[in-house]
This record gives structure tokens, C-alpha cells and sequence, in this order.
């Protein structure tokens, strides 16, 4: 059933007593406009939502509470011009924020008025959430304006977020300012490590650096960061790094790291500015469409992602943002199409193959599945992976086996992977589990599992097999600690919160059960959720 959305004329009185006194006149008009504006608003209509917003600020220029609607309404709906309109009426009302100088400041940038960007700098200075973006973004005036790139070392303990983002910011400048050499010596430092950000430094850097003549050192960073199969395209060397790039890295990896940690309307805002400054970037495009799928616009993301090409280093990504945007939210069919799709136009891609089993496992569909991971495992291609990556493939073939009842082969297949690779913890961890679960060979279970923890000992599913192995084999205190370790580590984990809610059950802990028990129920579904309630209900009956 829709939701059903009352609004309270009195309210919405209330809210709009800021408009100047030319629009009293027009209250009922005014107060219409927002009611309406506020619908489309919550039903995710931002185009009727914005021209609401619009039609208000123009007879009512002076009202706070519209210029702010009409800056997050603009920034939802790509409307960066108008969204730069409310934030100047902001700053002006009220002194703006820092969402407002971090746009101000972006939009000042592109205009080349060197001046007004760095008034835009020291205002967020004094603005709290951003302000440790403040000698960043002056570095970055200095450099478009043809003088040195000046950016102050950094203190960890002292200036935490400054340390953290001016790490890869440094690199840029260096590339934007043609300090191709410092540039290089920093990339050797930072080349090896998985983050994102670092990966998108690398593809970024390697036209530059190809340009100073160092064509070797170029392909070895594309070669590094490339995900697709088979070799990168040729570089296109280019004489430096345009500042557009660099700023636009910095805004972008903000905006990833505020949809992480669940702040996505902050998060959309600094992805717009980023595409808004580096509009053709392949990059800047997914980390908008992750942030448009956080603020429940998938649709618009998904057509971002869907331009990107499959010559570009980003496809892969793309593709894989796709098929996670459109499985989570019930997709299916449109996910196993565009897999089936990307698989025809690079059919011996094994990223892609990957992809289009995860896309029909999703769907429920395991024979398919079992299909795809078999030929992905068996293909010529897999002469160019490592064996620990041939081994996770396998391992895909083994978990889509034991998931459609075939125990026997999927058994098979992850003895089979021990052989070639017999330190591989995920594999020794699901054979471990799953040999406890089948109530089979305890001992030679346990001793896996000890084997994979040994080895990672951080992860929190292996941690809880292992605390759970030990609870089986009724070494309750030796069980406890580590199933309250992975518990802490994995939140609501429905599986590992059970464990531990029987652990406490086991010990005479009821209430500690139940509250852990509570805490899986958060995330359970179906016959496990109907389980979890009858424990908490009335405890552990029988085993």
C-alpha cells in the first residue's frame, strides 16, 4: 500500500512566515507551491519538486527555508546552475554552510575568478564539516593560476581528514603543476595499495607520465589499475594533468566516503560537483551513481553507468554497479539481461563471466549459474589469472553446487582447491562449516577452520566457524570470546548473532540470549527469522 501523506496547512503556515511581506498576499498560493513541492519531494518527483521550489523563490526571495529546499532540491535533480543560484541566496540569508562554499567555491573555480575562490576556501575554513579541505583547495587555485603547488605536510594527530585526503591530492597537484618526477617518487610509495582512490590516482597519472616520456613506467600504473581482462588500451600521453582532473578526484572521494558512512544527501552533493567539473570523467560517473542509488535514485545512476564504455578502465566497475544496484533492489531480469548482453560483446572476459553468474545466482537461477562458473573455471582465459584467483572461482563453482543440493561435487571441488592451494582461508573455512553443519568428520572440521583463523584471524565469519566449532565440541569457554569477537566485528549478522545468543543460552546467560538473539533478528528472513523469534520466546527447548 502507498504511503499515506498528511500535511497540515497550519504547519506549512508556520513554516512559511519567512516569506517577505509581498507574497503574504498569496499565502494559500505559496502554501500550495510547498505542499506540493514537499510531495514530489518525498515520492522522489525532483523535476516538480524543483519547478515548485522555483516558482516560491521567485516570489519569495528572502524566505531561508525555500532558498535551502531549492538547494537540495537542485542538487538532486543535476541543476547545478540553480543550485548555485540558492547557495549564494544562503550565504547571503544566513551566512550559508559548508555544502554552500563547497559548491560556491567549485563554481568560482570554473569561472577562473581566483579571487572569489579563495573567499569561498577561507569561509569553509570556518564551517566545520569541510574545513580541512581549505589548504587543498587554495593549492589548487595556486596551481590553475599558473604558480607553484604549495601544500603544507601533513599531521596525522593534529589535522586527521587533512592527512587522509591530501595523501593522493599531493600526487595531483604534482601531475597538474608538471612535477612529473616528484610525482613519480610518490607513486612507487602509494602504487600497491587496493583503495579505490589509489587506483583512480594511477589511471589518471599514466597519460602524463606517458607524456614526459616515461612510457614504461605509464603502462606498468595501467596495467596495475586495469580490471578488465587482457591488456589496457594504449595511453593517450598528454603534456600535464588538467586541474579539472585533480579537483575533481578530491570532491569524488569525498562523496564515496560519506555514502559509506550513511550520509548520502552530503554525499550527492560533492559527486554533483565533481561531475559538474569533470564532466567526461569515467570515475566521477560511478561514484555518482552510487550516490544517486543511496538517495534512492537508482534509475538516474544506472543511465550514468550505462554511457560508460567497455574500452574505458572504469567498464568493469560499471558493469559490476549495475548488476549490485539492480539485484538489491529486486531486479533480477534486467540484471541477467545486461550480464547476458556485456558477456556477447566480450565473451572471453572473465570478469565478465563472473558477473553474469553472480547475476543469475542472485535470481535464483543455480543451474545457470553452476554453467557459467563451470566454463568460467575451464576457460583458456584462466591462463592469465593467479592461482589464488582461479581458486576463489572455484570456490564460486563449489558454493553455487552445495546451494542447488549437490553436497558431493561441490565437496569435491573445494578438496580439489585444497590441493592446489592449500593455504586458501575462505575455502578451508566453508569446508570447515560446512562439514560441522553436515555433522560429518568434527575433528578434521575444527582443524581447518583453526587453520584458516591462523591465518585471518580478522575476519568475522571465520572467527565465528571457529567459536562455533568449539561450541559443537562443548568447550564452551574457549567458544565464547571469539564468537563475541566476530559478533562485535559483523553488527547484526544474523547467523553470527544466533551463535552467540545459543553460546549465551548454554551458560545460563538468558537475558545476554535473547538480547543477541534480537540482534540477529534484525537481519533474518523466513524460517530463520521464525526460529530466532520461537528462541526468544522460549529459549532452546532441545538440540
Amino acid at each position: 500500500m502507498a504511503r499515506i501523506i498528511r500535511i497540515c496547512k497550519l504547519a506549512l503556515s508556520a513554516l512559511l512566515l519567512a516569506l517577505p511581506s509581498v507574497a503574504w498576499a498569496k499565502t494559500d498560493d505559496a502554501i500550495g507551491d510547498y505542499a506540493s513541492a514537499r510531495l514530489a519531494e518525498i515520492s522522489y518527483r525532483d523535476d516538480v519538486a524543483l519547478k515548485s521550489y522555483l516558482r516560491l523563490y521567485r516570489s519569495a526571495p528572502e524566505s531561508e527555508i525555500v532558498a535551502d529546499r531549492l538547494f537540495a532540491s537542485a542538487v538532486r535533480s543535476a541543476d547545478i546552475v540553480t543550485a548555485v543560484r540558492a547557495a549564494r541566496a544562503m550565504e547571503l540569508l544566513n551566512g550559508g554552510s559548508a555544502e554552500t562554499a563547497v559548491l560556491l567555491f567549485a563554481d568560482a573555480f570554473r569561472s577562473k575568478s581566483w579571487t572569489l575562490a579563495e573567499v569561498a576556501a577561507d569561509e569553509l575554513s570556518r564551517s566545520g564539516n569541510f574545513a580541512f579541505m581549505t589548504p587543498i583547495l587554495k593549492s589548487w587555485v595556486r596551481v590553475a593560476s599558473g604558480k607553484s603547488a604549495e601544500l603544507p605536510e601533513a599531521d596525522p594527530e593534529e589535522n586527521p581528514f587533512y592527512a587522509y585526503y591530501s595523501s593522493d591530492q599531493r600526487i595531483y597537484l604534482q601531475m597538474a603543476s608538471g612535477d612529473v618526477a616528484a610525482a613519480k617518487y610518490s607513486l612507487r610509495a602509494i602504487s600497491t595499495q587496493p583503495d579505490e582512490y589509489v587506483r583512480d590516482l594511477l589511471i589518471a597519472s599514466a597519460a602524463p607520465i606517458a607524456g614526459s616520456g616515461d612510457k614504461l613506467f605509464a603502462d606498468a600504473l595501467m596495467r596495475s589499475a586495469w580490471q578488465s581482462d587482457g591488456l589496457p588500451p594504449p595511453i593517450k600521453p598528454i603534456s600535464r594533468l588538467s586541474v579539472e582532473t585533480g579537483l575533481s578526484a578530491l570532491y569524488r572521494r569525498i562523496s564515496v566516503a560519506l555514502v559509506e558512512q550513511d550520509v548520502p544527501e552530503q554525499g550527492l552533493l560533492l559527486a554533483r560537483i565533481a561531475e559538474w567539473i569533470a564532466p567526461q570523467d569515467d570515475a566521477t560517473r560511478v561514484a555518482v551513481a552510487k550516490a544517486l542509488n543511496a538517495n534512492n535514485l537508482p534509475d538516474a545512476g544506472l543511465s550514468g553507468l550505462a554511457n560508460i564504455s567497455p574500452s574505458s578502465a572504469y567498464w568493469i566497475s560499471a558493469l559490476e554497479h549495475r548488476l549490485s544496484i539492480l539485484i538489491a533492489r529486486g531486479r533480477h531480469n534486467e540484471a541477467i539481461s545486461i550480464a547476458s548482453d556485456a558477456a556477447r560483446k566480450e565473451p572471453g572476459s572473465l570478469a565478465v563471466k563472473l558477473l553474469q553468474g553472480r547475476a543469475n545466482e542472485a535470481n535464483g537461477d543455480l543451474p545457470s549459474a553452476v554453467s557459467i562458473y563451470r566454463s568460467l573455471v575451464s576457460s583458456a582465459e584462466t591462463s592469465r589469472v593467479s592461482p589464488r584467483q582461479l581458486s576463489n572461482y572455484r570456490l564460486l563453482l563449489a558454493s553455487a553446487l552445495d546451494r542447488s543440493g549437490d553436497w558431493q561435487n561441490a565437496k569435491a571441488e573445494m578438496e580439489n582447491i585444497l590441493v592446489l592451494d592449500p593455504n586458501n582461508a575462505q575455502v578451508l573455512n566453508y569446508l570447515g562449516y560446512s562439514l560441522l553443519e553436515k555433522g560429518t568428520d568434527q575433528a578434521r572440521a575444527t582443524a581447518m577452520i583453526k587453520r584458516a583463523y591462523d591465518m585471518n584471524p580478522e575476519s568475522s565469519a571465520i572467527t565465528d566457524s571457529l567459536g562455533w566449532a568449539y561450541f559443537l565440541d562443548g568447550k564452551l569457554s574457549q567458544a565464547l570470546p571469539l564468537l563475541e569477537k566476530a559478533a562485535k566485528a559483523a553488527g547484526n549478522d544474523a547467523a553470527i548473532n544466533e551463535h552467540l545468543g545459543d553460546a549465551y543460552w548454554a551458560l545460563g546467560r538468558r537475558r545476554d540470549a535473547r538480547y543477541a538473539w534480537n540482534s540477529a533478528k534484525q537481519s533474518a528472513e523466513g524460517d530463520v527469522l521464525a526460529r530466532l523469534a520461537s528462541k526468544i520466546d522460549y529459549g532452546i527447548t532441545q538440540r
